[in-house]
């Protein structure tokens, strides 16, 4: 098993015509490999999780579905862009801008379950666990030098979700995206993603932000729960944030 072997299984699958075609074409190959090469395939599988895990793919990602991206959904996305196979996820790796379009477009560019299918495999073939070979997921995202370091560093935040760092951002952040992303910038003007204002037009008073899910969440969810059943209490905040994000989309 090596890295054209992991990709010739994950491409065999990418002309299913539905989500649960694919995870049955998937579940067929893996059953035909032997348990190390399974062990080897979560390990490339982890590498491009990990390396997949960057600010500047998680800002194309918020961009293209209209600046909702939840550290959940950033996951379950780049699952979906391993599903798509090697050109589509290496693309993305070696250029984020080439996957705004496609992320947009996407009906659905979220694939959770993508990432159990080996797990129910390998434990179907055997009692053992699968040998502990896979990257260590990092705590902070890489890349971003676009971003202000005192927005990546969420120690004094009591936000646990990192996606909250997009709400944050401001001039300094949006100036450099336009330089650094340019074909991103122009697609999401065209799209009405990003409105850029008259420079001529008379000022304006600015119009009431918007709370994050995230906030919302804060605001439904008993904090009373953290006292009692602090995980219980993550739990709820993540649950509300997730339906609010959904909410927001199914309105758009």
């Amino acid at each position: 098993m090596n890295k054209d072997r992991f990709w010739e299984i994950i491409d065999s699958t990418t002309g299913a015509t539905s989500k649960e075609e694919q995870l049955e074409l998937l579940r067929w190959e893996l059953q035909q490999l032997l348990l190390d090469e399974l062990d080897v395939f979560k390990q490339i599988f982890s590498d491009y999780l990990v390396e997949a895990y960057n600010w500047d793919l998680w800002l194309v990602a918020w961009l293209a579905q209209r600046g909702m991206c939840s550290d959940d959904s950033f996951y379950y996305l780049r699952l979906w862009l391993i599903s798509r196979g090697r050109n589509v996820c290496e693309n993305a790796l070696a250029n984020p801008e080439a996957v705004a379009e496609l992320i947009y477009e996407a009906e659905s560019p979220s694939f959770e379950s993508f990432g159990s299918v080996l797990t129910e495999v390998r434990h179907q073939r055997a009692d053992r666990p699968l040998t502990n070979v896979s990257s260590e997921h990092p705590k902070k995202p890489s890349r971003g030098d676009w971003l202000r370091p005192e927005l990546k560093d969420r120690t004094g935040s009591h936000m646990l979700n990192l996606c909250v760092v997009f709400n944050d951002m401001g001039d300094l952040e949006f100036a450099a995206i336009e330089r650094q992303f340019p074909r991103v910038w122009q697609f999401c003007i065209q799209k009405g993603i990003i409105k850029v204002g008259d420079p001529q037009a008379p000022p304006h008073e600015p119009s009431e932000r918007i709370p994050t899910p995230e906030e919302v969440a804060r605001s439904v969810v008993d904090p009373n729960l953290a006292k009692t059943n602090f995980p219980a209490y993550l739990k709820a905040l993540a649950d509300a944030a997730r339906d609010e994000y959904n909410r927001r989309r199914n309105q758009e």
